[in-house]
């Protein structure tokens, strides 16, 4: 009877100690693989290094209020200064030193000593807009010249001269001289005083060319030149672009003429290059339909459906007429 008894008593430990078995969790091993990949793959994302808010670097010279442009992205300090070497006789101090730093060590790692701005105490400007992520670079123009610092590749491009569809003819001291400048896709406009509009083709960085406008409208009654740019676009689509600034606050204004590129011959034939209306084909409507443009107006002109479709003297004729 005893050996019975005991007999289950073992049987009922045996059935509890089955049951704490198979409730107790799984050893690691048993993880499913998928799982164990996850948690022993599984990293951190990068930390990215904060973008600065300032900087402690001073220059080598003197410099002047606002003539300075810090990118702080690219920790870099591009600043026009004067100091010793530039110090006229006569005139004083003469702002026309290009100065680059890394202000991350804030070592100098570029300076280029530019030529008299017309005057020694005429200095070089930093147009600060000019910067802009696609073309990545920062610019100053003086009266016969323009520099740019590649802030892409560190490198100073080659000198620029501002080139005119037509002549020029400078008025007094201060004609030529930079008021502004802006980029425009690939392209650098500045705005000279009494010169009016030029422009460069930044597309190769290191042959950067003139970049003329197709016509050119002389406004005798202001003495004003009123440019058209022709934008090429790829498959020989072109935007339009009639530059103008505000005097009030030298700010350029280059609002693209139509919603979308156009197909037409740009080449304008020299002996109209300064007329006040220009007319071209559009190549890809059935008709050929004309678009017209009024330089002295400096607006793309909206042609009646029946004109457009005209040969070019007709709606030549339309223009002179309707401008009346």
């Amino acid at each position: 009877m005893k050996q019975h008894i005991i007999l289950v008593i073992f049987g009922v430990l045996l059935s509890l100690l089955s049951c704490h078995t198979e409730s107790a969790p799984p050893p690691t091993s048993s993880i499913p693989s998928k799982a164990m990949d996850t948690i022993v793959n599984k990293k951190s994302e990068p930390t990215l290094a904060a973008i600065p808010t300032s900087h402690d670097c001073t220059v080598k010279g003197k410099l002047m209020e606002d003539n300075n442009f810090w990118i702080s992205k690219e920790q870099l300090w591009v600043c026009i200064v004067a100091d010793n070497i530039t110090r006229d006789q006569d005139f004083g101090d003469s702002y026309r030193i290009l100065d680059i730093y890394d202000t991350r060590n804030c070592r100098q790692i570029k300076r280029k000593v530019l030529p008299i701005n017309n005057s020694p105490d005429f200095p070089w400007y930093i147009f600060q807009n000019t910067y802009e992520e696609k073309n990545q670079v920062i610019c100053t123009s003086g009266y016969e010249f323009t520099f740019c610092y590649d802030v892409e590749n560190r490198e100073l491009l080659p000198r620029m001269k501002p080139a005119f569809l037509l002549s020029r003819t400078a008025l007094d001291a201060q004609s030529g001289m930079t008021l502004s400048m802006v980029i425009y896709d690939q392209y650098l406009f500045g705005y000279a005083q009494d010169l009016g509009f030029f422009a460069y083709d930044l597309t190769d960085k290191k042959k950067v060319e003139n970049f003329l406008p197709v016509a050119e409208y002389h406004f005798k009654k202001q003495n004003q030149f009123h440019p058209l740019f022709l934008i090429p676009m790829g498959n020989k689509k072109y935007q339009g672009v009639i530059p103008s600034i505000n005097m009030d606050n030298g700010k350029i204004m280059l609002s693209p003429v139509w919603k979308k590129p156009l197909a037409f011959d740009p080449i304008v034939a020299k002996n109209v290059q300064n007329n006040r209306f220009q007319i071209f084909s559009d190549l890809e409507s059935e008709n050929k339909s004309k678009v017209a443009f009024d330089l002295q107006k400096q607006t793309l002109v909206d042609l009646p459906a029946d004109i457009a479709t005209q040969p070019v003297g007709k709606v030549l004729e339309y223009l002179k007429e309707d401008s009346r």
